[in-house]
């Protein structure tokens, strides 16, 4: 037997390990059998899952389709008349054939599982400003792309200016109209097994808010609930692995459902498990389908975690405010938050629990604060962490760097670049183009504290944010935050170092705190010590760790 038989042949009993009830088939090209194999344990049986949930009666077959761009595309329906034998398709890389003991029907459920190339599953892939869903969006994407490479600075220009044309303060968020929808004569029987908290997620990839819902779904799993995750965005699903090792019970929706699949799969997973509680962390598919959910199961508590307000829709913090009268808690993370519920969308108070994110981060010594807080030795040590995706607008950082060493004296200031991303091709001819290389250290995705040990200053050039939690850690670091006036940034930044968000003002605004910073005794020191303020008075606030331990309890407590 081939080494790409005996491949095939692990795929599939893994398969047939995990859906006992169900015939197995696995047909796939030597390429197809090798991007299988190369997917972590459990990650097609998660994707399935959600597809034998929708449909535990009906022969399933999937086309396997691999792809390399981010984001990736959604699942959907494809035709079902794959016939046997050897299987080569220039738009799949293998089959996937489920057949249950029992079959209602003898038409199959034919759809698309898209799963991540090899190359996706340890770095980024090749980053699309618009999903390929038609010829027409592929062309646009290729200009908007184009434009980004080539002038980063003029485009986000533009986008700022589009931004505060339909800004939400402009539109503003209100709460829906409080009628229920109805959802027919349809009511799944209540699980059997024990109490069940779901965790809606957003995807299992890395990000502040994705850190949050893990650590939640800790809490429910280690306080005795059983948990449920769902993800509703098609992704490599780079963190399924710690999502697994919390519940058995994770479902890949998005990378195998049709849309017609979600309300079936949806009322599935309340069938199944005994729901007590919901807790939505950036799912858009939850909030839309909470109407449903409140009229077959009412007793449900509902809970969700907001982060960041988007510019122009108000993402997820729309959605959120929208259905307010369907969810019972919000959490916010941030003081402007907080005051978006209460003070200008109307939310009652009593429904909203502002708790930060610090339960993370370990206080270090009041004599070392002290210590880290003098005046950095020259030259200035300046970072940037992150992403490098267009939120963080790293080509920012970029021009900073460029304006500050093309002077004689540029040998007052050091560069380092950490963090990795779907941008980085963009960034590099940048940094080429800019000149800067020899001036720039630039280090792959690690740890924020391997950053923070070596730099005195943080410079957060994002396009919109939260409140960030690497500025934080910054704190606890003893360094500097210089940060664009954005989310709640200001709830931890000295006023000094807050800078316009437009890209030309934080650039001018930038590079003139940063030569004082270099030059003026006391200036960092005094900057220091009003951030140390700020964040003291953070912390001062309730965690959001103990805020959910408690709700969690208080859960158990429930008759």
């Amino acid at each position: 037997m081939s080494r790409t038989q005996e491949m095939a042949q692990a795929v599939q009993q893994q398969l047939a390990d995990a859906f006992r009830d169900h015939r197995v088939q696995v047909t796939a090209t030597d390429s197809g059998t090798e991007h299988l194999a190369a997917l972590p344990d459990g990650w097609i049986a998660a994707a399935a899952s959600a597809l034998v949930l929708a449909h535990p009666t009906r022969r399933l077959e999937l086309l396997v389709t691999k792809t390399t761009v981010e984001p990736m595309p959604e699942g959907g329906a494809v035709h079902v008349g794959l016939a046997g034998g050897a299987f080569v398709q220039d738009d799949g890389v293998a089959r996937i054939t489920l057949e249950p003991s029992h079959v209602s029907d003898d038409v199959a459920v034919g759809r698309h599982l898209w799963i991540p190339s090899r190359s996706l599953l340890v770095e980024d892939g090749a980053y699309t400003f618009f999903p390929l869903t038609s010829p027409v969006r592929k062309a646009i994407g290729t200009v908007y792309s184009t434009a980004y490479d080539r002038a980063p600075l003029a485009l986000d220009t533009w986008r700022q200016w589009r931004n505060q044309r339909r800004s939400v303060a402009k539109d503003p968020m209100v709460v829906k109209a409080s009628g229920m929808a109805g959802a027919g004569d349809v009511r799944p029987t209540l699980g059997q097994g024990r109490p069940t908290v779901w965790v809606a997620m957003h995807w299992l990839e890395a990000g502040g808010a994705e850190s949050w819902a893990f650590d939640a779904a800790e809490a429910a799993r280690d306080a005795g609930f059983e948990v449920v995750i769902t993800v509703d965005r098609s992704a490599p699903q780079r963190a399924l692995a710690r999502a697994l090792a919390i519940t058995p019970h994770v479902f890949l929706a998005a990378n195998a459902l049709a849309n017609e699949d979600w309300g079936r799969f949806l009322r599935a997973v309340l069938a199944r498990f005994d729901v007590v509680a919901l807790h939505i962390h950036h799912s858009a598919r939850l909030y839309a389908w909470l109407p449903e959910l409140r009229h077959l199961r009412p007793e449900v508590v509902v809970l969700d975690s907001t982060h960041i307000v988007e510019h122009r829709s108000g993402g997820f913090v729309r959605q959120s405010v929208a259905y307010s009268h369907l969810i019972d808690q919000h959490h916010v993370i941030s003081p402007e938050l907080r005051d978006l519920y209460i003070l200008d969308s109307h939310v009652r108070p009593d429904k909203v629990a502002y708790h930060p994110l610090t339960h993370g981060q370990k206080r270090i010594a009041d004599h070392a604060r002290v210590e880290a807080a003098g005046h950095p030795a020259t030259p200035l040590r300046i970072g940037f962490l992150g992403r490098i995706a267009p939120q963080k607008r790293p080509f920012l950082f970029i021009e900073v760097v460029r304006r500050l060493t093309r002077g004689p004296r540029a040998d007052r200031f050091a560069f380092v670049m950490q963090g990795s991303g779907p941008l980085e091709g963009m960034l590099d001819r940048q940094i080429a183009r800019s000149g800067v290389g020899n001036r720039l250290e630039r280090r792959a995705w690690g740890p924020a504290a391997t950053l923070l040990a070596d730099v005195d200053v943080l410079c957060v050039s994002s396009d919109n944010e939260g409140l960030t939690l690497t500025s934080l850690e910054a704190d606890e670091a003893g360094v500097l935050v210089v940060s664009a006036d954005v989310g709640s940034q200001r709830s931890l930044v000295a006023p000094e170092a807050l800078l316009p968000a437009t890209p030309h003002a934080f650039l001018r605004a930038a590079t003139h705190l940063l030569d004082r910073l270099a030059d003026e005794p006391g200036l960092f020191a005094r900057l220091r010590a009003e951030q140390g303020e700020l964040v003291a008075s953070l912390r001062r606030e309730r965690d959001a760790e103990s805020y959910y331990t408690d709700f969690l309890t208080e859960l158990k407590g429930r008759p």
